[in-house]
């Protein structure tokens, strides 16, 4: 079955990715934390593991994957509802006490940075987008069925989301890795990771439901970048604070944890699945 050559990769790249970011970390300097190291590591490997393993996992061309034909009105009103559903969760934090409007720099920097923010959030949506609701789903319910497929793809990027912050300071040297290994899987053993790991599960559930409804990609992908943007772009012109918790939620990404994610998921799915989402059986690419 190629869903388990797949995983195999995926599970020897988190591994890989432990032992190396360590090193990298420290050769580029304080500046630069583990954590957004890693991220980096993980996709350049994962990069290099995929077109390695490409065509002997069937992996699938652009079109099987919904990246062509190529679709800018799906994108946009993928991106709008992605924007009003965040919207309308961040006007509830708002009402709740939980953010305040800041404008953190001068105009010219906050233009700048807001742009440099935008092309950013399109590069993850993209790039994530490929990965779970291209790469993994098709490959995952050709073997497994749809909701089989689904569920596994949405259990992974939940999980993936989850542990990838990793535990605490891990000096470079021989067990290096292996304790940042270890520590990697730490987070899901803090009070606020059910709460996390259901609102990304929510959040990749409604990526995949939209990919699926839509038959292209790239609604899902307006969607996610809406997200990344909404909090990349956002945070120039607002302070999302800690409390209250249940609103807010924990962690990063912000809001997907409490009341407001879960708000902002319902306003999404009700503009992009206005009709009851049916299972279909057999197993075959989507």
């Amino acid at each position: 079955m190629r869903t388990l050559g797949l995983a195999g990769l995926v599970a020897g790249v988190v591994v890989l990715a432990a032992v190396v970011s360590p090193w990298v970390a420290a050769a580029l300097g304080p500046r630069f934390v583990f954590a957004r190291v890693y991220d980096r590591v993980v996709e350049a490997l994962l990069v290099l593991g995929v077109a390695l393993a490409w065509r002997r996992l069937d992996l699938g061309d652009a079109p099987a994957l919904g990246l062509v034909p190529w679709r800018p009105s799906e994108f946009v009103r993928g991106l709008g509802a992605g924007l009003a559903g965040l919207g309308i969760g961040l006007v509830a934090c708002w009402l709740g006490g939980g953010l305040v409007p800041a404008l953190r720099f001068a105009p010219g920097k906050v233009a700048r940075k807001a742009l440099l923010g935008a092309a950013a959030a399109a590069g993850v949506g993209l790039g994530e987008e490929v990965l779970f609701r291209g790469i993994v789903l098709r490959r995952l319910m050709a073997d497994l069925g749809r909701p089989a497929g689904i569920f596994c793809t949405t259990l992974v990027y939940a999980a993936v989301h989850a542990i990838r912050t990793g535990g605490g300071r891990v000096a470079p040297g021989p067990w290096a890795g292996l304790g940042r290994t270890v520590g990697l899987f730490a987070p899901l053993a803090h009070a606020t990771a059910v709460p996390a790991l259901a609102g990304l599960f929510g959040l990749g559930l409604l990526l995949a439901l939209v990919r699926l409804r839509a038959g292209t990609l790239w609604t899902a992908v307006g969607v996610h970048a809406a997200w990344v943007a909404g909090f990349r772009v956002g945070r120039l012109f607002f302070v999302l604070g800690p409390t209250p918790v249940w609103l807010v939620g924990a962690g990063w990404p912000p809001l997907v944890a409490g009341a407001a994610g879960w708000l902002a998921l319902g306003v999404t799915g009700g503009l992009l699945l206005p009709r009851p989402f049916r299972f279909r059986g057999g197993r075959r690419p989507c």
